[in-house]
């Protein structure tokens, strides 16, 4: 059915200091949270029932596994922008799809969002057209049948009711979780340019990480989809510092910011089980992209492209692959950092 304005819940959070990262910007783990959160309500709402309420015929009790993920930043926001005491405002809208998914739209931004510059958005291709903040997230309904390797899909109670919420056309979200898991191949991001500088690391060996049943797991003891990314990070963090023969500091790490993120989850694990993360990363070359991002107190000397696949240690399976964007937003007190990139640049030009 058609979407109508009055489909987007309103909802804002006032960025503090545990919705942060180091490097005094907002942190895209929490923030996912956060979004998560808001969609939940909004299904809810559609529902009729509160979140504890939400149960199959059987009544047992569901919980929304996240199929698929994208954020996206635009042009006058980055992490750093997106701060502390930031009151980020978001408007979220919700559709069924075979009464077992949900399809969540996100609109981004730190004013007040009027419903009138939410007409023209009906699907997720309208957002990605959009120059503002997004995020699109998928949705299915589950319940957890023995393990955390065995998770089977079913309709909530009341989603028959719902028929305002339904929409027809298979979301994209659920369309490109299959093409990647059939491919391995993900749709470039926006930004991408010919001349990347390729990472290689020393040898093929994949990072290892061991879960953390008091960090990732959820109240559903499930290994929760936002610590997957946090998993991801990490990744990147040990790539750059550890497996090149040219690493990065420590401090220049901290200094990422991601710009746009998609993300696809096809599995979970068990809390004792070991992640392996394989990570593939290029530097975008100078001069493709704008050197600054909004607020005047960075730089953005270098942007980074991450290609992060998470498998199951015990049973190789994949879990979840990863292609994002990140700018290194530089305060320009950070004097050692820039030196730093520009030794980088004239040792990759030789």
């Amino acid at each position: 059915m058609t979407a109508t304005t009055s489909d987007w819940n309103d909802y804002a959070v006032l960025v503090q200091m545990p919705h942060m990262a180091p490097g005094e910007k907002l942190s895209e783990v929490e923030f996912l949270k956060v979004l998560a959160a808001f969609q939940w309500e909004s299904i809810a709402r559609a529902l009729g029932r509160r979140p504890p309420e939400l149960v199959n015929a059987q009544n047992e009790r569901l919980y929304g596994s996240v199929i698929d993920v994208e954020v996206h930043l635009g042009e006058k926001h980055s992490m750093e922008v997106l701060g502390e005491d930031v009151n980020i405002r978001v408007r979220n809208r919700v559709r069924f799809f075979a009464k077992k998914f949900v399809e969540g739209l996100f609109v981004i931004d730190d004013q007040d969002i009027p419903t009138s510059a939410l007409a023209p958005i009906a699907t997720r291709k309208d957002l990605q057209q959009s120059r503002g903040s997004w995020a699109c997230m998928t949705n299915a309904f589950i319940a957890r049948s023995g393990s955390n390797v065995k998770l089977k899909v079913f309709k909530p109670v009341g989603a028959d009711e719902c028929q305002r919420y339904e929409i027809s056309e298979t979301p994209l979200g659920i369309v490109e979780q299959g093409r990647v898991m059939r491919t391995g191949e993900i749709e470039a991001l926006a930004g991408d340019a010919p001349g990347a500088i390729t990472l290689a690391p020393r040898n093929g060996e994949p990072i290892r990480y061991a879960i953390v049943p008091e960090s990732d797991l959820n109240g559903a003891s499930l290994v929760y989809f936002a610590r997957y990314e946090a998993m991801m990070n990490y990744g990147e963090r040990v790539f750059l510092s550890d497996h090149l023969d040219r690493p990065f500091s420590s401090e220049l790490i901290s200094y990422l910011s991601t710009d746009h993120r998609k993300a696809y989850f096809f599995g979970n694990a068990a809390p004792n089980d070991v992640v392996e993360i394989r990570v593939e990363a290029r530097v975008l070359p100078p001069g493709s992209f704008a050197d600054a991002p909004s607020g005047g107190a960075y730089r953005t000397p270098l942007k980074f492209l991450f290609r992060i696949d998470l498998y199951r240690g015990s049973d190789k399976v994949l879990m979840a692959s990863s292609l994002v964007r990140k700018s290194l937003n530089v305060p320009g007190s950070a004097k050692g950092v820039l030196a730093e990139v520009e030794r980088f640049l004239r040792q990759a030009a030789t």
